[in-house]
C-alpha cells in the first residue's frame, strides 16, 4: 500500500520553487551570458591590439636595420666614387 500513496509524497519534490525559473530567472541568466560575452569579446580585442602594437614595433625595428644596412652600403661605396683608378 506505501507505494499507492508514494506519488502524493513525492508531489512536493517535483513542484516548482519560488524565484528558481520564470522570465526573471531567465533574465538573470540573459544578462550573465551576455556580460560573460562582452568580457570575453574585450579580452579578445584586448590581445589584438597588444599583438598589433608588437607587429607595428617589430616592423619599425626591421625598417631601421634595413635603412641602417643601406647607409652602411652607400659609405662603403662612396670611397670607389672618389678614387680614379682608371688606368
Amino acid at each position: 500500500m506505501d507505494a499507492v500513496t508514494a506519488p502524493s509524497s513525492a508531489k512536493g519534490v517535483f513542484a516548482p520553487t519560488v524565484g528558481a525559473s520564470g522570465p526573471d530567472r531567465s533574465q538573470e541568466k540573459l544578462e550573465a551570458v551576455n556580460a560573460r560575452q562582452q568580457q570575453v569579446v574585450a579580452e579578445v580585442v584586448g590581445r589584438q591590439a597588444e599583438f598589433s602594437v608588437n607587429r607595428a614595433e617589430s616592423l619599425q625595428r626591421q625598417a631601421e636595420q634595413i635603412q641602417n644596412r643601406a647607409d652602411t652600403k652607400t659609405s662603403q661605396d662612396g670611397l670607389g666614387q672618389q678614387l680614379d683608378i682608371s688606368l
